[in-house]
C-alpha cells in the first residue's frame, strides 16, 4: 500500500514522453518510386537523416528527395508527446501532424486540398519502408449512401537502407 507521500510523488511525475526505437536513428537513403494517378512511374533519390536532437525529447525528421540542384529538402520534427506511440511531426512552418507509432510501423494520415494522404514507415530486417498512398472520395457513396469509397490517385515506395 502507498502512503500519501508516495502516491503523491507518483502522481505528480510528469509522464515519459513516447520514445522512437534508437535503431530508427541514422542516416537512411535510397530511392523513391512514385506512380500517378495515370500510372506515370518516376524514380528519385530520397534520404532520410532522423537523429536526437541536443537538449530535447525531439528528433530530427529530415527528407531529401533529389540530388544537386532539383533536390528538395523537408526539414521536420518528430516529437514524442506522454501519450505511448504517439508523436507530431512538426514541419516547422506551422503545420503539425499526427502520427502513431503501432508495432512497429509509425503512421499518420493527414488531408490536404481536398486529397487524404496516409504516410507509413516500417523498420523491418535492416530496412525502412517508407509509403505514401493519396486518395480523393469517389464520385458515387455505396452501401445505401452510407459508405464513402476513395479513389487511389498517387503512390510512392521507397525502401531505404541505413547509411
Amino acid at each position: 500500500m502507498f502512503t500519501p507521500l508516495v502516491l503523491g510523488l507518483l502522481l505528480a511525475a510528469d509522464p515519459k514522453p513516447a520514445a522512437l526505437p534508437a535503431d530508427w536513428h541514422g542516416e537512411w537513403a535510397g530511392t523513391l518510386a512514385m506512380t500517378s494517378q495515370n500510372d506515370t512511374k518516376t524514380d528519385v533519390a530520397v534520404r532520410l537523416k532522423i537523429e536526437p536532437i541536443r537538449g530535447s525529447d525531439d528528433l530530427t525528421w529530415k527528407l531529401t528527395y533529389g540530388t544537386g540542384d532539383k533536390q528538395v529538402v523537408k526539414d521536420y520534427k518528430l516529437v514524442p508527446t506522454t501519450a505511448p506511440g504517439r508523436f507530431r511531426i512538426d514541419e516547422q512552418n506551422g503545420i503539425v501532424l499526427d502520427a502513431r507509432l503501432v508495432g512497429g510501423v509509425l503512421y499518420s494520415q493527414f488531408e490536404v486540398g481536398g486529397n487524404w494522404l496516409t504516410a507509413r514507415y516500417e523498420l523491418r530486417d535492416g530496412k525502412l519502408r517508407f509509403e505514401v498512398t493519396s486518395a480523393k472520395p469517389a464520385k458515387d457513396k455505396t452501401g445505401g449512401n452510407k459508405v464513402q469509397g476513395y479513389d487511389i490517385g498517387g503512390v510512392q515506395t521507397a525502401e531505404l537502407t541505413k547509411k
